[in-house]
């Protein structure tokens, strides 16, 4: 905490608009190359705009003080950036993506407060930490999902009942563990919907043995 104190001291005198500003737009910049290198919805402009927007209305909350609360500028921010973020929110193939992605913009969104403030030391460190968050621990995950993975299976079988049973026999050959989450009868087939977990290598062959088993008739993850 005393290095943070000292930092701010010594950028204390940086009290210009423009400067806060410019340091919006670099640290903007930082987690916006890192996103669109990814590929990313929100991207490099994207990530810039909204930290350069969160300093603005900062400063404008900072101006009206003693006019008014500034505080209900900056909890305006925080609401508006919430419905931004859940834009980038989209469901595929029975999965939900862009949450990292909302929650880099509602993190750029505080950063862009924070130098509109005047926390130079907090919004500088703040970058440094989303960045090594961004760029290191993306091996951590994948070796999480290496290890254990959870899926959903949808199968329509053949109208057997004895097949439910094969299935799961099928699923545990596998090294899997299968739990039934819903099961009925559609247009006269057998449809089944079980929770598997186990690592992805073994998602990958319990996939490969259900397209080439008769039973099935149809399934997706």
């Amino acid at each position: 905490m005393d290095i943070i104190a000292d930092i701010e001291s010594q950028l204390k005198h940086i009290d210009y608009p423009l400067i806060k500003l410019g340091l919006s737009l670099c640290l903007g910049a930082l987690i916006g190359a890192e996103r669109e290198y990814k590929s990313k919805v929100a991207g490099f402009r994207t990530i810039i705009l909204i930290t350069i927007g969160s300093t603005l209305f900062t400063l404008v909350s900072v101006a009206l003080m003693g006019q008014g609360d500034p505080t209900r500028i900056a909890s305006t921010i925080v609401t508006g950036i919430g419905f931004l973020g859940a834009g980038v929110i989209y469901k595929e193939t029975g999965s939900v993506r862009g949450i990292t992605t909302a929650a880099v913009i509602w993190t750029a969104a505080a950063i862009g407060m924070m130098v509109g403030f005047g926390m130079f030391a907090i919004s500088i460190i703040s970058v440094v930490l989303v960045l090594i968050i961004l760029l290191t621990f993306s091996w951590v995950q994948r070796y999480i999902d290496r290890t254990s993975r959870e899926k959903i299976y949808r199968l329509y079988l053949g109208n057997n009942v004895d097949n439910i049973q094969s299935i799961k026999q099928l699923i545990k050959s596998f090294k899997l563990s299968p739990k039934i989450v819903n099961q009925g009868k559609r247009k006269g087939m057998i449809y089944l919907v079980i929770e598997v977990d186990g690592p992805v290598k073994f998602h990958h062959n319990l996939m490969k043995s259900l397209y080439q088993l008769d039973i099935v008739d149809s399934f997706d993850v």
